[in-house]
């Protein structure tokens, strides 16, 4: 029997890995201290707590959207799947500062890529959390999805979702 038969899957139905975008500790966005994202597509996302200022791509893709604030950035892989970053909690408040970004809307990025840089010390003293929500925004091209909780996560190197996709 073959392997994808015994999965379910169809031949040629194409897959994705989100790896992590940051370092830090990995936690279920039931478990994010705002009732937005704790109740917000929950079951199709994941959190970080981060120890480092850096957010990776987290795929090969393109950049939909970046906030002017540049709190948070959409992204599309190149099988089609849209995620929000969003660092931090009620960080959209500090209008920007801390913040930079390495992209803008339209780039094409490759996994690992920077996409910005910010202070958690910064965000830690002037939003309510550094603790940053990743989130699947398009879940109906999703066939399967399979969400990892590791401990820690290491930015561009810990995988956090498989998804197989419908088409």
């Amino acid at each position: 029997m073959m392997l994808s038969k015994w999965l379910g899957t169809k031949q040629g139905q194409p897959e994705e890995i989100i790896l992590s975008p940051l370092s830090g500790k990995v936690l279920k966005l039931a478990d994010v201290p705002d009732p937005v994202f704790s109740t917000m597509l929950r079951e199709h996302g994941i959190a970080i707590e981060p120890v480092a200022g850096i957010v990776l791509s987290p795929v090969d893709g393109e950049v939909v959207a970046i906030l002017p604030s540049k709190h948070a950035v959409v992204m599309r892989s190149i099988n089609g799947v849209e995620l929000i970053i969003h660092i931090g909690l009620d960080t959209v408040s500090m209008r920007g500062e801390g913040f930079h970004a390495h992209v803008q809307k339209g780039d094409r990025v490759i996994t690992g890529q920077p996409l910005i840089d910010f202070s958690p010390e910064l965000v830690k003293r002037k939003a309510t959390s550094a603790i940053t929500p990743i989130f699947i925004i398009n879940p109906e091209v999703i066939d399967w999805l399979d969400i990892q909780f590791p401990d820690l996560a290491k930015a561009g190197v810990t995988p956090l979702m498989r998804i197989r996709l419908k088409h």
